[in-house]
């Protein structure tokens, strides 16, 4: 049987077309290697084909069981496991609500939470169903987007342009529900790192737009919200950028006219780095994080200075701090503790719900619930790392570092291992805009897991003037 029969028979039991392409180059790649060995030890052309060919087997039964490798995964699990998170965040709000401790809004809580969990695991359900490399294709436009609608807000120019839906610059109006601004920084990074895959193989002309790509949003978070969005957007990009640059990805070779060797080879990485380039970048990322500080208000001092030293300012803004502290040291391994501290906390329902729960059902249940949310967390974070596909790494990578820093972050800050801070934990405590920006990343995190063996890579492709993404079937 000749290569091209044996290939389109193998093909026919291969039901995902976008995997054909890429199953074809790879059995047409082992029988061209054999035929060469073949051909090596003596035999013609013809004769070396042949058996190259019978040594692949029988095509029906190697196409099928190529079909069952490269198929969509389902996700299960990973969706059991969110949905049983979003009903833990609903139980919770209704166990606030019924003992009264919600401030009189309980009862709204409790509504909006169960819209916003069925909505939201909704939304993942579709996004999961999307090949990610589709979104993909159009990052570029969808972070100039964002940045432009930023720059909007920072500038006043949607005041200026008589633009009724951007009222404040904390809030952003969309088909008229409030959003935060904070989702828009995070549903970014996923973006932000297809980006960065796009422009890899590019010339060192491009680099400037990778460089306003990586600092504009930084420089916006500063701007426009809290310290610790601030903090999390910029760990977020150094990673994905540093990660990019240790891949190579980034446009740091000169043009084929240029001549002028100033790129370093490295044998152990296998990748290209120019040693220049690599101080300048970290002295940027180093004096953005001392502007973190620099610029840090007053009140964030004074929570910092309470968190070390709460006694001195119990009556003042370490009250919380000393409350948290409170009910943590009462509270037993099963069950409620009776000190009535809970009665009187301040944003229970959205701020302190693990400490609600610690407080509440004991610690042993806290315990659980953190540990349900880590592991999912680093689960999200492994399938990242071991993606096959560079491009689905690298979203990846930003969609499970927010889960991940954003439930560390409110982890710590209920247990008092950090100061003070508005935060929301991931699919649990109540937050439209906090659920929206989940599910959307998590969407985009399980259609990475579904199609890691469908999808292949992505490769660049480079024009004199332009270099962009080009995704194959």
């Amino acid at each position: 049987m000749k290569k091209d029969c044996y290939i389109e028979s193998l093909l026919s039991q291969i039901r995902e077309k976008r995997a054909k392409e890429q199953i074809r180059k790879e059995i047409s790649s082992h029988i061209e290697d054999q035929k060469s060995n073949y051909i090596t030890d003596g035999m013609t052309a013809e004769d070396a084909e042949e058996k190259a060919v019978m040594d692949m087997g029988d095509p029906i039964e190697t196409g099928m069981a190529l079909d069952r490798i490269h198929r969509p995964k389902p996700a299960w699990s990973m969706l059991a496991v969110i949905a049983l998170l979003c009903a833990v965040g609903v139980l919770l709000q209704y166990a606030v609500y019924a003992e009264g401790l919600s401030s009189r809004m309980g009862s709204y809580y409790l509504k909006k939470q169960c819209m916003y969990g069925l909505a939201g695991f909704f939304m993942i359900c579709i996004v999961y169903l999307i090949d990610y490399t589709r979104i993909a294709k159009y990052s570029r436009y969808l972070c100039s987007g964002i940045l432009l609608y930023l720059f909007l807000l920072e500038s006043n120019a949607a005041s200026f342009l008589n633009l009724p839906f951007i009222p404040h610059y904390e809030l952003i109006g969309i088909f008229g529900h409030w959003i935060g601004i904070g989702v828009l920084f995070y549903l970014y990074l996923p973006l932000y790192g297809a980006v960065l895959h796009s422009y890899r193989n590019c010339t060192v002309q491009h680099i400037w737009k990778v460089i306003l790509y990586t600092f504009l949003p930084i420089f916006f978070a500063f701007r426009l919200t809290h310290l610790s969005t601030r903090i999390n957007v910029f760990i977020i990009i150094a990673l994905i950028f540093c990660t990019a640059f240790i891949k190579g990805w980034l446009p740091m070779k000169a043009k084929k006219t240029d001549q002028t060797s100033y790129l370093k080879y490295l044998p152990h990485t296998g990748r290209f780095f120019h040693r220049k380039g690599i101080l300048l970048i970290l002295t940027a990322l180093l004096a953005v994080a001392a502007l973190l500080f620099i610029r840090m208000p007053s009140y964030q001092m004074y929570r910092i200075q309470a968190w070390l030293h709460p006694g001195a300012y119990k009556s003042t803004i370490g009250y919380t701090t000393n409350l948290l502290r409170k009910i943590i040291r009462s509270s037993q391994l099963i069950g409620k503790h009776t000190d009535p501290t809970l009665t009187i906390f301040p944003n229970i329902e959205t701020d302190f719900l693990l400490t609600y729960v610690i407080g509440t059902f004991g610690i042993l249940a806290g315990a659980t619930l953190i540990t349900l949310i880590v592991l999912l967390g680093i689960k999200l974070l492994n399938i990242s790392i071991h993606q096959k596909n560079q491009l689905g790494m690298i979203m990846g990578l930003g969609c499970s570092l927010v889960f991940l820093i954003q439930s560390v972050e409110y982890i710590l800050v209920n247990l008092t291992l950090l100061p003070e801070s508005g935060l929301y934990l991931p699919l649990v405590s109540f937050g439209g805009s906090g659920m929206l920006q989940t599910c959307m990343l998590l969407g985009i995190m399980l259609s990475i897991y579904r199609y890691e063996n469908v999808v292949s890579e992505p490769q660049p492709v480079q024009t004199e003037n332009t270099c962009f993404l080009q995704a194959k079937p």
